[in-house]
């Protein structure tokens, strides 16, 4: 009997036959996420490998037995949530074991007082968000990916959300952790919003991307239900003008639940719009609305009709549901000559501008377009979405990867991070040297002495 052989009987006897996965499709689905080969570079493009199982647990002292198997012989394991990261943290890079979490969703506790949520690692976020509502209470987190992310995923990349502006990342939600670790051990940190006994280790796993151990449950803190919502949408004459709206808003202390901003050029031609979401208490929200509205003034501004800015709103999540019936089509490259990626940074809202013009510089000179650039939830959170065209597709992607690691080494060089949303995985993994510097080598020493058999989701944020 072969080694995949007899690690499939084992684990068949943790978790019963029927929740170990050896189909073809199952291992096919699973091997990947949702960034797709048309934003790998043509030159660093990681040979992806089928899993030798997908495991399906529903407890925590079921994934701690398929760890402790796993680290016994020496066998990767890949933790995997909704399968919506960009940045292929959830590819499987050699031949293990693929532990799908989303059967471990249930909700244990709503506490209302305490505006409290104790939920396991698989739980989907809308599906949480809803449970709240109805008990008068809100998820601050809601990405783009509502519908499909799990709350293990969205923690293992810090992930942001439209509310971020107001209640933060889902890292600055995240009250207590518990964890499963490399050798079998199980960390669980104090639910509390403020120790001052030590390290948080916590942190260790907010963005850690499953290398350092694998989240089960999560005890986050939600948010009363926002007694008022005002919603806005404004259009300014340029990005330089909204940007300085955008910056004074914040400077006055103002914090909108939703910021989205940006020059999109093929509808705006040189304009820039500004959506805002103002939430809380009613007389907060009217005071709010007062201040930002006398800001949101001057030659060039435009008011945009209510419903254009309720609009934006109520679609926020549709593309997700658009990748949940399209998963395998976002894997491959298309057959077009276009090629399109993203660029999320932060930097210091001083050298947003300056970065910007930089940039536009940088793609005019390798012949890429800027479709798009704006802020998301704070000015310091700039984004460009850029596309190559008129060229063959691998001649394209070559031409359109090198641009954005100039534009985020750039972005390094200013003081900046590059990336601000979506994590690390291995798009951005032979940048974490220049991001950290010695500090990558801290995390390294880290990953060493919790795995080192190097089993959990090896491969990942160049660890």
């Amino acid at each position: 009997m072969d080694l995949a052989k007899r690690l499939i009987d084992k684990l068949s006897r943790i978790v019963g036959p029927e929740r170990v996965l050896t189909d073809p499709a199952h291992l096919d689905e699973l091997s990947w996420d949702a960034l797709s080969e048309g934003r790998l570079h043509p030159r660093k493009r990681p040979k992806i490998a089928a899993p030798l199982c997908v495991v399906l647990p529903v407890s925590t002292d079921e994934v701690r037995e398929v760890v402790l198997l796993a680290n016994k012989a020496k066998v990767p394991v890949v933790p995997y949530g909704g399968g919506s990261g960009l940045m292929g943290g959830a590819l499987s890079l050699q031949p293990g074991i693929v532990l799908d979490l989303r059967g471990m969703d249930r909700i244990l506790k709503i506490d209302q007082k305490a505006q409290t949520a104790r939920v396991r690692a698989g739980a989907v976020l809308e599906s949480l968000e809803k449970r709240l509502n109805k008990k008068g209470l809100i998820l601050g987190h809601d990405p783009w990916t509502l519908p499909v992310a799990t709350v293990g995923g969205a923690i293992s990349t810090d992930s942001l959300g439209y509310r971020g502006g107001k209640y933060g990342s889902m890292g600055d939600q995240v009250l207590g952790l518990e964890v499963v670790l490399p050798n079998g051990e199980l960390l669980r940190t104090r639910s509390v919003p403020k120790s001052s006994t030590g390290i948080g280790l916590k942190h260790l796993f907010i963005g850690g991307e499953g290398c350092f151990g694998i989240v089960t449950e999560a005890t986050l803190k939600v948010f009363s239900m926002p007694e008022r919502r005002s919603l806005h949408g404004f259009l300014f004459a340029s990005f330089e003008q909204g940007f300085a709206a955008v910056q004074e808003i914040f400077a006055r202390g103002l914090k909108p639940a939703l910021m989205d901003f940006g020059d999109d050029d093929d509808e705006l031609h040189g304009r820039a719009v500004l959506y805002l979401a103002l939430e809380g208490p009613k007389e907060m929200v009217g005071a709010e609305e007062r201040l930002i509205l006398a800001i949101c003034r001057g030659e060039g501004v435009e008011k945009l009709p209510q419903e254009r800015a309720e609009r934006f709103w109520r679609e926020r999540h549709v593309i997700a549901h658009r990748f949940m019936h399209n998963r395998h089509l976002r894997r491959e490259r298309s057959a077009e000559a276009i090629r399109r990626d993203w660029v999320h940074v932060a930097l210091p809202a001083s050298q947003v501008l300056a970065f910007r013009k930089a940039a536009m510089e940088i793609i005019t000179r390798r012949g890429v377009s800027l479709q798009e650039s704006g802020l998301w939830t704070q000015p310091e959170l700039f984004s460009m979405r850029l596309a190559t065209e008129g060229r063959n597709g691998e001649e394209a992607q070559l031409i359109l990867e090198d641009t954005v690691e100039e534009l985020l080494r750039l972005v390094q060089k200013m003081g900046g991070s590059m990336e601000y949303c979506h994590g690390v995985g291995i798009k951005l993994a032979p940048l974490m040297a220049e991001e950290h510097g010695y500090g990558l080598e801290i995390m390294r020493q880290i990953k060493k002495v919790l795995d080192p058999n190097n089993i959990m989701n090896p491969g990942k944020m160049g660890l």
